[in-house]
């Protein structure tokens, strides 16, 4: 799993759908996109549109 942005696309409440992993991996694409989804998915029609940044982290194991 790497760092990636989804965006999730609700009407009047319910999930329409959203992003997968592998498309918004960086905060300007991000930034890009969620103008674009408010511009055509717009509140006054009843959605509503939100992102949430994922981050996978690991540590080292350093078996002795």
């Amino acid at each position: 799993m790497q760092n990636h942005y989804e965006f999730n696309i609700a009407l009047d409440g319910k999930h329409l759908f959203a992003t997968a992993e592998r498309s918004v991996v960086t905060y300007a694409h991000a930034v890009t996109l969620h103008k674009i989804l408010k511009r055509k998915f717009p509140m006054t029609e009843g959605y509503e549109v939100t992102c949430t940044h994922w981050e996978a982290s690991g540590t080292r194991v350093d078996f002795k």
